[in-house]
């Protein structure tokens, strides 16, 4: 599905560049600064890093294809456990483990009451220092006060988002951290979901439509059904009568 493909290549970007920390020196680049003054902190190769994928939906299972190219070893944490054959391979752990196994750990889930802020101060606590958080699915999933406050005392690394808590404003403390890579929801922004979508939308909209007006016609039958029965009932009162 276009969606999911151009989803999990933005996420995949967004992983690379804040492994390799590249956000801080094209920053300093266009500023004049070349790679910037000091130089920033050597970046990390994806080659044997651990991602955790949370929410291992179309869009995680898509994300796990990229990443495996790129030589990662994935775990994931769901709602439900995965088939087999949906897995593929990758280890289902508990949400704890997941915390604090990965090296990477990409939010792919969706937002509702259960999920809102499911990544909070507590749950940084517990991850490894020096974690790379990865979010393309939802702002409200991470508590970003919280998030800022572990980018400031180093528990996380570095952070990749396309979707913020209350887009379009951002919180002040990512926009000013240069360790944060910033996308503004940019996930399905491609020539390709578009063409997608179109046909896709008029199918739903046809599909739609299509349902109605059988509801309609069946609604119109019961309601001549209940006339008649009516009709009948009058006569047979009358008679009796």
């Amino acid at each position: 599905m276009a969606v999911d493909d151009s989803t999990a290549d933005t996420n995949m970007f967004l992983i690379l560049g804040t492994l390799r920390g590249f956000n801080t020196s094209m920053v300093a680049l266009r500023n004049g600064n070349w790679r910037g003054h000091p130089p920033p902190p050597l970046g990390h190769d994806p080659q044997e890093k651990v991602l955790g994928i949370l929410g291992m939906g179309g869009i995680g299972r898509n994300l796990k294809k990229k990443a495996e190219a790129f030589g990662m070893k994935v775990i994931y944490h769901n709602r439900k456990k995965l088939s087999p054959e949906l897995a593929n391979g990758a280890p289902y752990v508990t949400f704890d483990e997941l915390l604090a196994q990965s090296d990477v750990l990409s939010l792919n889930l969706p937002l509702n009451k259960h999920t809102r802020h499911i990544i909070s101060t507590k749950e940084f606590e517990k991850m490894k220092k020096g974690i790379v958080i990865v979010n393309t699915a939802r702002g409200a999933i991470i508590d970003e006060a919280a998030l800022v406050k572990a980018l400031d005392n180093g528990r996380v690394r570095s952070c990749g988002l396309d979707v913020y808590e209350d887009e379009p404003r951002i919180h002040p403390g990512l926009v000013a951290n240069p360790h944060v890579m910033l996308l503004p929801h940019m996930g399905t922004w491609s020539v390709e979901v578009r063409q997608w979508f179109i046909p896709t939308r008029i199918l739903n909209l046809s599909h739609n439509l299509a349902v109605k007006l059988r509801c309609s016609q069946r609604d119109r039958h019961k309601q001549k059904w209940k006339i008649g029965i009516s009709a009948m009932s009058r006569r047979f009162w009358k008679e009796e009568d």
